[in-house]
């Protein structure tokens, strides 16, 4: 399992193995969304902290290029009109984060466990499941597969909330 090189429609089939519905994937876009908003902004207070000086417009376009390796890991291998919703969600969340310094710090380290509790929770309302076992072995469950669904996670669930009305389970 190459983080690198993935086949986005094989991991994705996976993801509906547990996650069908949509209620349980609107839960985790939001708590994912949360996460993102949480990270970027505690980088854009590391970047005030370090760098006081740069404009909104300097801290946006900073926090920007730091997410450019992520995208660029997505390009090769995401479908483009995936990769055009994530952009727009990076687009939407980088300023945000930056536009809200009210916010402090140590609250983002407690809401990023939060939003992923709240993943953890919807899973006890919505439990439908399907056979996984033939991803079993290519898909691991370890820090490898917690990673590959830490950086693939938004990308699956807009495909799915966006463009996968097909797989919707009521």
């Amino acid at each position: 399992m190459n983080i690198l090189r993935i086949d986005f429609e094989e991991l994705y089939q996976r993801h509906l193995c547990r996650h069908g519905q949509l209620g349980i994937n609107l839960w985790h876009i939001i708590a994912v969304y949360g996460v993102y908003f949480s990270i970027c902004s505690l980088a854009a207070s590391a970047v005030r902290l370090l760098l006081p000086q740069l404009t909104w417009a300097g801290q946006t376009c900073l926090l920007g290029l730091m997410f450019s390796p992520y995208l660029g890991v997505l390009l090769r291998n995401v479908p483009a009109r995936v990769i055009f919703l994530t952009i727009l969600t990076v687009i939407v969340l980088i300023p945000a984060a930056v536009s809200t310094p009210f916010i402090p710090f140590w609250m983002h380290l407690i809401l990023i466990p939060a939003w992923h509790r709240m993943q953890l929770i919807s899973h006890r309302r919505y439990a439908i499941h399907r056979d996984m076992s033939k991803f079993d072995v290519r898909y691991r469950k370890g820090w490898t597969l917690f990673l590959l669904l830490a950086v693939y996670e938004l990308p699956i669930l807009l495909r799915y909330i966006a463009f996968g009305r097909k797989d919707w389970v009521r």
